[in-house]
């Protein structure tokens, strides 16, 4: 009885070593397109969220034009042309389809669409869902836009140290000084 259960377990992994070993390849060419598909959706979930960045910023440079102006930014349309380059570069000649919410198709022809569907989205779901900073127990403009100052602030900082705009240039401390003034002047604006 005892024999029988040795001959049954070795004869079990003779048989699993042998199902490796004929499988081998098709165990590899299984693991390559397995590989593939998670390249694939690695390099759409980055595409992805590259262009909802670059949405994002569209939508707060354009919530806040008028503020962006007053604070000495310079010209918007600098900045927004960075970004709707950031865009056509990233979907190149593809087509994103539409999705289940209702926007449409978001090819290189259709960013402005695009932007204009977003942007009411955006603004509501993003820079005007602030929460109690202070815990007064009330939400202040200033609480409630706070996220959205701050992504306006980011986008500039950025097309700025990209080396565009009037705030660009070599004194990173000069810089930063100025896009401090540039949230502060934001937040101390009714959005």
């Amino acid at each position: 009885m005892i024999r029988f259960g040795y001959f049954a377990a070795a004869g079990t992994a003779l048989a699993l070593g042998l199902s490796g070993c004929d499988n081998s390849a098709a165990n590899q060419k299984a693991n390559e397109e397995a590989a593939a598909r998670a390249a694939d959706a690695e390099k759409a979930q980055k595409l992805k969220e590259g262009v909802a960045h670059n949405f994002d910023c569209l939508s707060a440079l354009r919530w806040q034009k008028a503020g962006l102006a007053a604070a000495g930014a310079g010209d918007i349309k600098t900045y927004e042309d960075f970004y709707r380059e950031k865009l056509e570069a990233a979907l190149g000649d593809q087509t994103l389809p539409a999705g289940g919410d209702g926007g449409p198709a978001l090819s290189r022809a259709t960013i402005q669409d695009y932007a204009d569907w977003t942007y009411p989205k955006t603004v509501e779901a993003k820079f005007r869902a602030g929460k109690d900073a202070n815990g007064d127990g009330t939400l202040s403009p200033v609480e409630r836009s706070g996220r959205g100052f701050n992504t306006v602030a980011g986008c500039v900082q950025f097309v700025a140290e990209m080396g565009k705009g009037p705030l660009a240039g070599k004194d990173k401390v000069g810089r930063a000084l100025k896009i401090e003034t540039l949230r502060k002047s934001l937040k101390d604006k009714d959005a």
